[in-house]
């Protein structure tokens, strides 16, 4: 595409050469005799410039257009002699090539998945239609592109199949790609390829299929030979949405008791985020996840999604209710009681004009009530486009306006999502953990036998491996750990955080037994889908709840030895401090006592992940934010008091906001508090009305937040005593006394508790 480009602009460039040429000849070769000059002009192209030879003088533009045209032609066809022998011989020489990335399929998806591989991969694509405006694009980027019939076995010899790493199916049709994955597999055990091991990736446009597959051990036959594993777009999109934004974690800031999630418009997007939470939100609390489901066909789609998945009401609630957002009046007709309940949004709208008119509505809609202003989350085609107006790309300056797109095909069909060894490789491990007797696990635990042991298992028991793999990050969330590229020094889990973690584990794999239709029963009965295990976990017996313990308390050693995945604590250092009316942000007495303070934590605290929470008002929140971030490597968190319209009025210069906005783009995380105290309307008041008081009470609920979940608190204070609500006194007071005044109190438990330290007063 760019060689044809460059061409085309050169010959353009030579025509209006010789056309300047012809008019300085005659003038009137424009006017009267244009087509027949044009005509003139090209025939240069083709070594026909008689009519050169009988003009006398001729103008240097013509000389010059006379020379090169018929060395742009040459050069033209030159290129594309070579251009068709350089993927004459790219296409033979594949099939010497050992290590491949085959692609069978090159469609839209496809080509956004070859777009994240590094030419390291040697990507191979196969594609019947020689047309599709893909081949080109593909083979611009390094990709060899052979055309032809991806079930013809010619073409798994052509590219090399029995020695390529992966096979990635994105054919568009799941009966034609299992086809291909039968064949392919039938053709590597043919061609009997020493020491390889051909990993098959299947795109399943029907979920329900690629889950009954899983439990047909014929299809899975010969697993050391050829690995076959799912994906799809919903799947991976389920998994990234939760992943990048932890419901737990906005239900915390909501002070909920329980994970509500409210999807509208209820299709396969939001059938596979419905399924993901009920089988991964399983939380220290010990909480089921809620749905509220707000689609016109609620009847018709309640009775699809029970006849689909049977079991689910199990273990999640749902309720269905007919609804379709076209206008503000649809939120209006919703009790507040329900929108204060959710913790969570999402819209799922196939386009994404219809996701973001909703998302604009609902957000709308929810700042006129107190208390509903929880996260929307919005399902986006591409990065690009509209989905630039809800989250700016990362470490750029962000406002904060509480939508977040997911879902976006460019980063879902990632090669880290697809071919996913990390997640296989900890999977592993965690079979191997428990293949193996606790007693003899030490410095030397026997990997050989736990990949012939993974090679063994049922599909689906391969599949609980992944998931608990997968529900790491969830479990260490309750315990305020995390995983970590560094290794921190001595890491172990504290008894009962040992307890708590089996706990989860227990009720995370009992969920997803009875998802699969298993039942308790005294006695195990595998066809019968009888289990006596399926108990909460006080209630088993005390030796399996001691064995699974030493089970869990090893973790991080063999996690860490084996895989380079090091646990470690978290340290959230929350921050308080008044504002710039109080304080000068350059005094270098200031900066140098934070800057104490701060190394003395990280040394006191080694080894464990620096959070800071600040809400960055001006003053002492941003000043402390800065040099954590900046001294120490800290991890920004920021809790807003208000939305980000109303808070940005109390910024003193369009320099201050700006400010902000680049602080924010920095955060790991931010999320807005529940407005407890009032509407967007009644808090956008102006300061000589009760809004200022109700501000105030915002920014005091926010304070109380930072009080009840730091493990450290540094407050930038003067010393005085308290002069109203939402202050830094009181901030402090709260935290002297280890509690917050009962109506900014945060009753969810979620994650640990931190204790309350006294607080590390800095005088400005």
């Amino acid at each position: 595409m760019r060689q044809s480009l460059a061409i085309g602009l050169v010959i353009l460039l030579f025509l209006m050469l010789g056309m300047w040429g012809q008019y300085e000849i005659s003038p009137e070769n424009l006017t009267e005799r244009f087509w027949h000059s044009l005509y003139e002009i090209f025939v240069l192209f083709g070594l026909e410039g008689e009519w050169t030879l009988t003009t006398a003088d001729l103008p240097i533009q013509i000389q010059l257009t006379r020379f090169f045209a018929p060395l742009v032609t040459l050069f033209t066809l030159l290129l594309i002699v070579f251009r068709e022998a350089r993927i004459a011989m790219s296409n033979r020489l594949v099939q010497y090539r050992k290590g491949n990335l085959v692609v069978g399929g090159l469609g839209w998806r496809a080509f956004q998945f070859i777009q994240t591989c590094e030419r390291s991969h040697k990507v191979v694509a196969v594609e019947r239609d020689e047309d599709s405006q893909f081949v080109e694009r593909a083979r611009e980027q390094g990709v060899t592109v052979i055309i032809g019939d991806v079930l013809d076995p010619k073409i798994f010899k052509q590219t090399n199949l029995r020695y390529a790493t992966d096979l990635v199916a994105f054919t568009g049709n799941d009966g034609i790609n299992v086809e291909l994955t039968l064949k392919a597999r039938e053709y590597v055990r043919k061609s009997h390829p020493p020491n390889t091991h051909l990993r098959i990736h299947l795109h399943a446009n029907d979920s329900n299929l690629a889950d009954r597959l899983e439990s047909y051990p014929k299809f899975f036959a010969e697993y050391e030979l050829a690995e076959i594993s799912f994906f799809s777009v919903y799947d991976l999109s389920a998994r990234i949405v939760f992943r990048n934004y932890p419901p737990d974690l906005y239900a915390d800031v909501f002070g909920q008791e329980q994970v509500h999630i409210a999807l509208y418009t209820f299709d396969r997007m939001a059938t596979h985020i419905l399924l993901e939470a009920a089988r991964m939100c399983h939380f220290r609390n010990s909480s089921r996840t809620r749905f509220t489901i707000f689609d016109i066909d609620a009847v018709e789609k309640e009775k699809q999604l029970n006849d689909e998945h049977p079991h689910i009401g199990e273990i999640c609630d749902f309720r269905f209710l007919s609804l379709r957002v076209n206008g503000s009046h649809d939120i209006d007709d919703l009790p507040t009681h329900l929108l204060r309940s959710v913790t969570y949004h999402v819209i799922c709208n196939d386009s994404d004009e219809d996701s973001l008119k909703v998302a604009l509505i609902l957000r709308d809609g929810l700042l006129k009530r107190e208390g509903c202003n929880s996260p929307i989350m919005v399902r986006m085609q591409q990065s690009s486009g509209l989905a630039q107006l809800l989250e700016s790309n990362t470490g750029d300056p962000e406002i904060p306006d509480g939508l977040y797109p997911f879902g976006m095909l460019d980063q879902v069909l990632d090669l880290d999502n697809i071919i996913n060894d990390r997640l296989d490789r900890l999977a592993k491990i965690i079979n191997g953990i428990y293949m193996t007797d606790p007693s003899d696990i030490g410095d030397n635990i026997p990997l050989d036998n736990v990949q012939r042991d993974w090679n063994d298992l049922k599909e689906f028991k391969r599949k609980q491996n992944r998931m608990q793999a997968d529900h790491i990050e969830v479990k260490l969330r309750a315990i305020r750990c995390s995983t970590d590229a560094k290794s921190p020094s001595g890491f172990a889990f504290a008894d009962d955080e040992v307890e708590l973690l089996s706990s989860m584990e227990q009720e995370r794999w009992v969920s997803t037994q009875r998802y699969a239709g298993w039942t308790y029963g005294p006695k195990k009965v595998e066809d019968a889908k009888v289990n006596p295990k399926l108990v909460p976990w006080e209630k088993k017996p005390m030796q399996e709840r001691e064995s699974e313990s030493r089970l869990i308390k090893i973790q991080p050693a063999v996690f860490a030895q084996h895989e380079g995945v090091y646990f470690c604590r978290q340290l959230i250092i929350g921050v308080t401090g008044h504002r710039l009316h109080k304080l000068d942000i350059d005094n270098p007495s200031l900066i140098g006592g934070i800057e104490n303070v701060l190394a003395e934590l990280k040394r006191k605290y080694e080894g464990r992940k620096i959070i800071v929470m600040s809400p960055l008002a001006e003053g002492a929140d941003r000043l402390v934010a800065k040099i954590a971030v900046e001294q120490i490597g800290a991890v920004l968190w920021v809790p807003l008091p208000l939305p980000f319209d109303i808070y940005a009025t109390d910024f003193t210069s369009v320099d201050s906001e700006e400010e902000f906005k680049r602080l924010v783009g920095k955060a790991e995380h931010y999320f807005e508090l529940p407005m407890k105290f009032g509407t967007q309307e009644q808090l956008s008041l102006p300061d000589d009305v009760s809004s200022n008081e109700m501000r105030n009470q915002q920014y005091a609920l926010a304070g109380a937040y930072i009080v009840e979940r730091s493990h450290e608190l540094i407050a930038v204070w003067d010393g005085q005593p308290e002069d109203g609500t939402g202050g830094t006194a009181q901030v402090v007071r709260w935290r002297k006394a280890g509690k917050v005044d009962p109506q900014y109190a945060n009753n969810a438990e979620f994650f640990q508790r931190p204790e309350m330290t006294e607080p590390l007063i800095i005088s400005p």
